[in-house]
């Protein structure tokens, strides 16, 4: 198995999904996994607003 077996994570496989999630306050991170291996790692950012005005 390769670097993105999800039957082993690799050091590599962690780092990324660890870099997808760093500074991620809001949102979330998609691993799509084909035949045993990660084909992609999505990373949804989320900014909130601050909805000041009232009425």
């Amino acid at each position: 198995m390769g670097d993105y077996s999800t039957y082993h994570l690799s050091k590599k496989l962690l780092r990324e999904i660890e870099e997808a999630l760093k500074n991620l306050d809001f949102g979330s991170v998609e691993l799509y996994v084909q035949n045993g291996e990660v084909v992609q790692i999505t990373r949804r950012h989320i900014k909130k607003t601050n909805n000041l005005t009232k009425g």
